[in-house]
């Protein structure tokens, strides 16, 4: 179960600043970050920002439910009807893939009933959606449970992933409802915040993010924000307390770095 979780969660931790340049921002300029970013999400559960370019297909498959697959390495927990619709989606027509997806919506549909929406189905078989890139997919499927913490958190951060903002705002709200105590909530909520421009809800989540965990991503995002607040000072701060914590940080010292070249206030 850890490592699953951890799939789902990889990406939260290493922020994603990525889904969103915005002018301004004190990490902008770190020449490796995008590529870090991307090349951990290529080890768990996603890579890529998925705004706009977001796959229809279920990805690769393989007979056997216990074994990973060859080529993605992801542990296959379809049902033998959904691999097939997945695989007539990828040869499809545009036309032929609007009723596909219909009749994936009854296959899945009918095969979560069958198992009385067990939680558990429900985490892995979204879980492996967001493992295969397919966001859009293991969205739809973590909406099917909004009983269970990993599945409300896995929807909002699906929905971050997507671009879509406010969904994700909502969905962490209920996570956080749930229990309060789980901090990547608050990590993922305040993204969504800096990305909807709400800077001062921002800070406040990831305040709340770094008082729970010390964590290295959370002096990141905290100290960008204040960046982009124009509180060059409060950034630095930020972003001194990481490194202090952090010694071998290279963007907590590239984004000091660039908050030195701006005028502290």
């Amino acid at each position: 179960m850890k490592k699953i979780m951890i799939s789902l969660f990889i990406l939260v931790s290493m922020l994603g600043f990525a889904e969103r340049e915005n002018e301004g921002s004190a990490i902008r300029e770190v020449p490796a970050l995008g590529n870090q970013g991307a090349a951990v999400e290529n080890t768990g559960a996603v890579s890529g920002r998925g705004e706009s370019q977001i796959p229809d297909d279920g990805g690769e498959t393989v007979e056997n439910p216990e074994t990973p697959n060859e080529v993605s390495g992801v542990r296959e927990y379809r049902p033998q009807s959904l691999i097939q619709l997945d695989e007539q989606m990828k040869k499809g027509t545009r036309s032929s893939i609007i009723q596909l997806n219909a009749r994936y919506e009854q296959e899945l549909n009918a095969y979560l009933e069958s198992v009385s929406y067990n939680s558990d189905v429900i985490f892995y078989l979204a879980n492996e959606y967001m493992m295969l890139n397919n966001y859009s997919r293991a969205n739809k499927i973590f909406l099917k449970d909004n009983r269970d913490l990993r599945n409300v958190f896995g929807a909002a951060t699906t929905y971050r992933f997507m671009g879509q903002h406010q969904n994700a705002i909502e969905k962490y709200n209920q996570a956080i409802s749930i229990n309060s105590g789980f901090a990547e909530s608050y990590l993922g909520r305040g993204l969504s915040y800096r990305n909807l421009d709400e800077y001062d809800n921002a800070v406040s989540d990831l305040k709340t993010y770094i008082s729970k965990t010390g964590a290295h991503d959370g002096y990141v995002a905290l100290a960008d924000v204040y960046f982009k607040m124009g509180k060059n000072k409060e950034a630095y701060a930020i972003a001194s307390q990481g490194i202090a914590k952090y010694g071998n940080s290279g963007i907590l010292r590239v984004l000091a770095n660039n908050i030195l070249k701006n005028k502290i206030d």
